[in-house]
Order: C-alpha cells, then sequence, then structure tokens
C-alpha cells in the first residue's frame, strides 16, 4: 500500500515523486521515514521548498554565525533555512532540492504590521493573509509535477493557511498525477481515510537525524517558544513521540507510525 510499485512490474528506481513542502523542515517532520524508506528502495525522490521559511524568527546567535551584524535579515534567514533544507535532504538520501522561484503569495503577503515582529517575521503564522497566487507560481508547479509518479502535500484539513495553500496549487496543475497528502503536526483531523507508514527504531534515527539538521528552528523554539506547536522542545521529541503515539493508537506492530492519504 505503501510502496505503490510493488503492485507493477517497473523497479522503483523508475519511480519519480516530488515532495512538496510549504516549510524548509516540513518534510522531516510530517513524511520523513517515509521518504528515507522510499529513498533507499531507490525512488527518485525531489524535494521542493514552497517557501524559503523567512518569515520565522531565527535566534540572533545562530544570524551571527551566519555573518550577520546587524540590520536587514529576511533574506539571511531564508538562505539560512533553505541551507538547513540541503542538509536535511542529503541526510534523508534524497535528491537536489528544488526552491520555488515564484513565491509572490508567501513573499508580497499583507499580514497587517501589527502581527509582525520588528525584524518583519511573523507573530505567529495563523496570522499569515497571502498575497496573489501568480499564473507564473501554478505554471512553475506544474511544470515540477509533470512527468512524475506521484506527488505529496500538506493534508487540505492542515489547520495552517500556508500549508493549504501549497496543497490547493498542486491539485490545480496535478492534471492526472496522483497526489498522497502527509499529516502534519498542524493536521489536526485529517480529510479522508488514511494509511500508515509503520517503521523501526531505525527509520527514526534517520527522521531525526534530518530533522536536527534544521538548528535555526531548534534554536528558535529554545529561545522564543513554538509557533502552531507551543513549547520548547525541539522537534526531534515532538515528532518521535506524535508517531509513536499514532502507531499505538493503531495498535501497530511497529514502534512508529506515519500517516498518509489520497486525493481523488
Amino acid at each position: 500500500m505503501v510502496c505503490w510499485f510493488t503492485d507493477t512490474m517497473r523497479e522503483p528506481n523508475q519511480y519519480k515523486m516530488v515532495v512538496f513542502a510549504p516549510h524548509p523542515d516540513d518534510l522531516s517532520i510530517s513524511m520523513g521515514a517515509l521518504a528515507a524508506f522510499l529513498a533507499g528502495q531507490g525512488v527518485q525522490i525531489t524535494p521542493v521548498l514552497a517557501t524559503d521559511g523567512s518569515e520565522s524568527a531565527i535566534p540572533e546567535n545562530v544570524l551571527r554565525e551566519h555573518g550577520w551584524a546587524g540590520g536587514e535579515q529576511m533574506s539571511l534567514r531564508g538562505r539560512i533555512r533553505v541551507q538547513e533544507a540541503y542538509e536535511e535532504a542529503r541526510r534523508l538520501g534524497l535528491g537536489k532540492v528544488v526552491l520555488l522561484k515564484h513565491q509572490e503569495w508567501f513573499n508580497r503577503h499583507r499580514t497587517p504590521p501589527a502581527l509582525l515582529r520588528r525584524d518583519c517575521s511573523l507573530n505567529a503564522v495563523e496570522d499569515f493573509i497571502p498575497g496573489p497566487v501568480t499564473p507564473a507560481a501554478l505554471e512553475e508547479i506544474g511544470c515540477l509535477v509533470q512527468g512524475m509518479d506521484v506527488c505529496a502535500v500538506p493534508d487540505p484539513n492542515d489547520r495552517l493557511l500556508m500549508h493549504r495553500i501549497v496543497t490547493q496549487m498542486v491539485c490545480e496543475v496535478r492534471c492526472e498525477v496522483p497526489v498522497m497528502t502527509y499529516k502534519c503536526l498542524s493536521t489536526v483531523v485529517t480529510s479522508g481515510p488514511q494509511f500508515l507508514f509503520e517503521f523501526r527504531q531505525e527509520l527514526m534515527d534517520v527522521k531525526c537525524h534530518a530533522l536536527r539538521a534544521h538548528r535555526s528552528m531548534f534554536e528558535r523554539r529554545r529561545q522564543f517558544g513554538g509557533y502552531s506547536n507551543p513549547g520548547s522542545e525541539g522537534y526531534d521529541n515532538l515528532v518521535t513521540r506524535a508517531d509513536r503515539e499514532l502507531a499505538r493508537a493503531h495498535r501497530s506492530s511497529m514502534p512508529y507510525a506515519e500517516s498518509y492519504g489520497w486525493i481523488q
């Protein structure tokens, strides 16, 4: 069920999958174990960053490590987070990371200044008010989906608007390409029937190792607390606990599980 290629005569290394991540760390958080497993089977996986994540606050000690000397920092935040996504993909064994060029809905957002921090980061991701989704953005996504055997997006019921916009854009241009949905930490109730990818400690170790590539977000949580997931605890601990609880809830024979669905 997870390895859809097993029902065909094609070899795994002939399969191509594209994963759309609204934020640079969403891939590992939501489907790091499955992505690492499929990559290990030979499936060609292309991670796509829908945004550079520059709306997130990053502590000054991390910024200074990357050469920040005061002043404007939004572009630096984006570069830091994209670099971390490159390392995340390497640790998962995935292909080259693609950063979408057309992010007008994200970088031209209309969020009121009162809801932004002094460094122009979002005070709360729920307060994000998007700019327009342009035809160029849809065309770019359509080109990435074309020729793929499957693409993965956040569950359409996710409570974060940034996540839902990415899913909507992909669904608008996917043509006949199957769309698999993944459950994020910000997905409270999934949109339809789910299937589990159950896995052992070895894959959880890989998943957490990939998550730790996002040091800026670990430091952000430690110093500022979380956004949609409150607290200062690292995402590796949050995700480990969530995947363990999911496996227990479904009485899985494996210690961990990730949840997925399909958009018809």
